[in-house]
């Protein structure tokens, strides 16, 4: 599934409830590759065309939600993905030495903060936060989902990537829209 057919889908869910998908006008290509100047890698291009087309959503609007969580998550302009990524590792000295409250995925790179950890959705952001990994263990595969979730803070596996997750989306918003799709 592509990220139009995903919006199109998604829209249907919230016109089904009564309410509108609203999301920004996507982002330049120029915009896109300042981006990955400031990262240093490629962001992946399922991600970048997602930012085509819609820069973001409206601050409470459910674009994502992690299957098994009844947990909405807006997309972020790339604007505030960079926002969120640049505090990631400004944070990040803080917590040298940090530990799982629980043993971590083997999916997932060790730390606080990786430099290919690029968040894209949030709750709250950085309270609840999506991120594609740009970086992942040996175990991993790169652009796989992972989530992080704050206070104790911990970093989980979500799905194999930007494409898997968009069904996986898409079900749990179907299966439960009066926790997902509240105004």
């Amino acid at each position: 599934m592509d990220f139009p057919a995903y919006l199109t889908e998604l829209a249907a869910l919230y016109a089904a409830n009564d309410q509108a998908l609203q999301l920004a006008p996507g982002v330049s290509e120029d915009a896109l590759a300042d981006a990955e100047r400031e990262l240093g890698f490629t962001i992946c291009p399922l991600l970048k065309s997602a930012w085509r087309h819609a820069n973001g959503s409206e601050d409470a609007q459910t674009v994502f939600a992690r299957p098994g969580y009844l947990t909405g998550y807006r997309f972020l302009s790339l604007q505030q993905a960079m926002q969120q990524w640049r505090g990631m590792h400004r944070r990040a000295p803080q917590y040298d030495g940090y530990e799982d409250p629980r043993p971590r995925d083997v999916r997932l790179q060790s730390g606080w903060a990786q430099q290919g950890w690029l968040p894209f959705a949030g709750f709250h952001a950085p309270i609840l936060m999506l991120i594609l990994d740009h970086s992942p263990s040996a175990h991993g595969r790169p652009g796989q989902i992972i989530s992080f979730t704050h206070d104790p803070d911990a970093m989980d596996h979500v799905c194999d990537g930007f494409a898997a997750l968009l069904p996986l989306s898409l079900t749990q918003i179907a299966d439960a829209p009066e926790d997902l799709l509240l105004e």
